[in-house]
């Protein structure tokens, strides 16, 4: 989560502490619980001070942080005076609800970020199968699941193409011209969002060989949110 406004990072900003006099929300979307929850706490780890606004309980016991609220309604509150924001949104989510839900007077616009797993995308995005009964009847039940009725593949579209940024987790584990294949489609799909490599979940470590710039993943991911998006 970056608390600088849309402007323009430099280059050599690194891994500073961002601005905390202007205050972001970034919500974390993805059918992938686990790489969010790693991105998540990457994200933590650059903040003076944020709060988590999760939306499934078993995220609120993995984060290891006071600052964790669970949301019950179809989207989350922001309370007034709130500083920065991390909303991991529920898997079945729809990102741009929630960012609707969270603009609110004197606050930056929201940012996406979308975090996907490198490994299996592909296969996840052509594949015509729905998700299993048993995720779509608990998903039917839950307000938060907004896209309780639409394949894997469709969410993965509604996350990918609403993101100001995408994090491809587990990106050292996949094949190279399958990754190169995958970050083609991935811009072709919103040339506007900034893509990411990320090594293992996406929790940190140096960037995967090949990804832009000698800074590590961590850094990187909390610049692109900054810019809001753009092509690394």
């Amino acid at each position: 989560l970056a608390e600088a406004t849309s402007n323009r990072a430099s280059s050599s900003m690194g891994k500073r502490k961002l601005d905390s006099k202007h205050p972001i929300t970034c919500i974390v979307s993805g059918l992938y619980a686990g790489g969010k929850l790693a991105v998540a706490r990457a994200l933590l780890k650059e903040l003076r001070s944020a709060t988590v606004l999760v939306g499934d309980p078993a995220a609120k016991q993995a984060l290891s942080t006071k600052e964790v609220i669970e949301y019950n309604g179809e989207t989350p509150k922001l309370p007034h005076g709130l500083g920065n924001v991390v909303v991991l949104a529920h898997d079945l989510a729809q990102p741009s609800r929630i960012a609707a839900a969270t603009t609110s007077g004197g606050r930056a616009a929201p940012k996406l970020l979308c975090v996907i797993d490198a490994r299996s995308f592909l296969d996840e995005w052509e594949s015509v199968d729905a998700l299993p009964e048993k995720v779509r009847e608990a998903g039917k039940k839950d307000l938060r699941a907004h896209l309780s009725d639409k394949k894997p593949c469709e969410i993965l579209a509604e996350c990918v193409e609403s993101a100001d940024v995408i994090a491809l987790s587990h990106s050292e584990a996949a094949d190279a011209d399958e990754l190169e294949m995958l970050e083609a489609m991935l811009r072709e799909l919103n040339p506007c969002a900034a893509v990411v490599r990320r090594s293992g979940a996406g929790g940190g470590g140096r960037a995967a060989e090949g990804s832009t710039a000698g800074e590590d993943a961590e850094g990187r991911l909390l610049q692109a949110l900054e810019r809001g998006g753009g092509a690394e």
